[in-house]
């Protein structure tokens, strides 16, 4: 194995045999998929080896719980019959084109019930070449702790994404952004909020994450974020995320 990325549940395995033996297969553009489109998964569903199953694009954007524990954003969501062992399997358009790798399905019986999921060859032409180059992920980040969801609720904070540490030496600090503290009395005294990444909005600990996937290290973004009863916009400068 070349290299993994758990968040996306992908990974590059590198096969030793002559290049008469191998022939890639076309990539097509996900982002152009349309809800009703034919496609095909191709897998080894029950060890039944390249079975071939045939169904439509059912949705697109969907979110994949996977068996990792990790949310996978911008899923393809397809009822082609897709069943353990057909994940790592290609997801096909008539044309045969890669549209997506299969990776997950919704069932409440192990069996496929009509909604399989693929992640899009967007995401994979994206991750693949790091894999290959670096043997991981560089993923443009703010390198702040952000509160977890459950803890925003009990602070009656509803929209946005709390922070509650900023490192002293990080590019956040050096912006502005505010951590989370304690007052003299022992009072939590809120950090900043952050609510939008270039005019997109942030809702929760998972949006934001899911909104900076799209950027590079070295990115510079605008964020909005409130601070007290203030609405700011501070620009700031994506560093690699730490692990």
């Amino acid at each position: 194995m070349i290299g993994a990325d758990r968040t996306k549940d992908l990974a590059v395995l590198k096969v030793e045999a002559s290049k008469d033996l191998l022939r890639p297969i076309k990539v097509g553009q996900s982002s152009s998929l349309r809800v009703g489109q034919q496609c095909l998964a191709i897998g080894n569903p029950f060890g039944f080896d390249h079975t071939l199953t045939v169904g439509v694009i059912s949705g697109l954007n969907r979110d994949i719980f996977s068996q990792t524990g990790v949310t996978i954003g911008g899923g393809i969501q397809t009822d082609a019959a897709i069943n353990p062992g057909n994940s790592g399997g290609p997801l096909l358009d008539s044309k045969g084109n890669l549209i997506g790798i299969n990776t997950a399905i919704f069932t409440q019986t192990g069996t496929s019930a009509g909604v399989g999921f693929a992640i899009p060859s967007s995401t994979v032409l994206k991750i693949v070449p790091q894999l290959i180059q670096f043997g991981k992920v560089v993923r443009a980040g703010l390198n702040v702790e952000i509160a977890p969801d459950l803890v925003s609720n009990q602070l009656n904070i509803r929209n946005g994404a709390l922070i509650l540490q900023v490192p002293g030496n990080s590019l956040a600090a050096k912006a502005g952004l505010l951590p989370t503290t304690r007052g003299f009395a022992g009072n939590i005294v809120l950090g900043d909020i952050i609510i939008a990444v270039d005019n997109k909005p942030v809702k929760s600990k998972a949006e934001l994450y899911k909104v900076l996937d799209d950027y590079n290290v070295g990115d510079t973004v605008v964020l909005k974020i409130q601070r007290g009863g203030d609405n700011l916009e501070l620009p700031i400068t994506l560093e690699e995320k730490s692990s």
